[in-house]
């Protein structure tokens, strides 16, 4: 945005199948980047993103795929895959590896506590997200590839006191804001999974100026920290890493957000697996050699994984 010091960077998440070299052209124009939404190999990814007479359409995404992986590489920014407990995760990994994306971002399920995703019932203390995101995370570090995953990244960066620089790792504040098509400001719109009106602040661009809506309780709420969180995550050792969970998946109609996340159990799980790999990571790198799989980290400073 030209004298406002704004810097403006466009992207589309996409299911893909209208990508042609049109679309390809446009955005090379226009600097316009490009995610696509594939959850993995067609067994999986058919049985959930189908077209309008519900046929499976990765098989059309997949030659869609190759002219953007090709022509167009550099409008490409990766894939946003939702978790599927039926799905091998090593099989997910390497069906996305091999469309050489630049990363993955894995998404849990858009569940809370009044609607339990699958394979987890209300009180449940099992783990099978993070069974699932542990196999994922050793099959990434084995790949010893470039493969960048953001959640994975995340998580070690807020191991080691950085920012994770993602809405739904860490204690850091969140600060977006959604601009509708028709000038409507409203909640990150992810909190559609919980409540009819859950997004509405009763702004729009035309009689309201962003610095009045970050004032806003629904949107301040989430740059207090720990202290806004429920006593539970209050006293967790992984709250610096955890920050919580994701928002929508705190949920309930009983408490609002006030409570841990429903995947609280499997976050903590994986963050203690992460933070294991990674400590053996610094002290390696201290003694001057490292596991296979990891990378030198950008810092090996004593003590900065906590995870008690």
């Amino acid at each position: 945005m030209v004298g406002s010091g704004i810097e403006l960077k466009l992207g589309v998440q996409t299911n893909g199948l209208l990508f042609d070299r049109a679309i390809g052209d446009l955005f090379l124009e226009k600097n316009v980047n490009i995610g696509v939404s594939l959850d993995g190999p067609p067994t999986i990814n058919d049985r959930f993103r189908v077209d309008k007479k519900g046929a499976g359409t990765t098989a059309e995404l997949e030659r869609r795929l190759a002219l953007l992986v090709g022509e167009y590489s550099s409008l490409f920014r990766g894939f946003l895959s939702v978790i599927h407990l039926d799905a091998d995760p090593v099989d997910v990994l390497d069906y996305l590896s091999g469309f050489k994306p630049p990363g993955v971002d894995l998404l849990l399920p858009l569940d809370h506590h009044d609607r339990p995703p699958l394979g987890k019932r209300a009180g449940n203390e099992s783990t099978p997200y993070a069974d699932w995101l542990i196999d994922a995370f050793d099959h990434w570090l084995a790949m010893g590839s470039t493969l960048r995953i953001r959640w994975f990244e995340a998580i070690m960066k807020a191991l080691i006191g950085l920012p994770s620089g993602v809405e739904s790792v860490g204690l850091s504040p969140v600060d977006l804001v959604v601009i509708q098509t028709d000038g409507s400001l409203e909640a990150v719109d992810s909190l559609k999974s919980t409540f009819n009106g859950a997004v509405c602040l009763g702004y729009d661009v035309f009689r309201h100026d962003l610095d009045i809506v970050s004032q806003d309780i629904a949107v301040t709420s989430r740059q207090a920290g720990a202290a806004a969180l429920h006593e539970q995550c209050q006293s967790c050792p992984v709250l610096h890493v955890c920050g919580g969970g994701y928002l929508p998946h705190r949920y309930s109609s009983a408490r609002g957000f006030d409570n841990p996340s429903v995947y609280c159990r499997d976050l903590e799980k994986l963050i203690r697996h992460v933070g294991g790999h990674l400590s053996a990571a610094l002290h390696a790198a201290d003694a001057g050699s490292r596991p296979a799989g990891i990378g030198k980290p950008a810092s090996n400073r004593e003590g900065l994984v906590h995870v008690n």
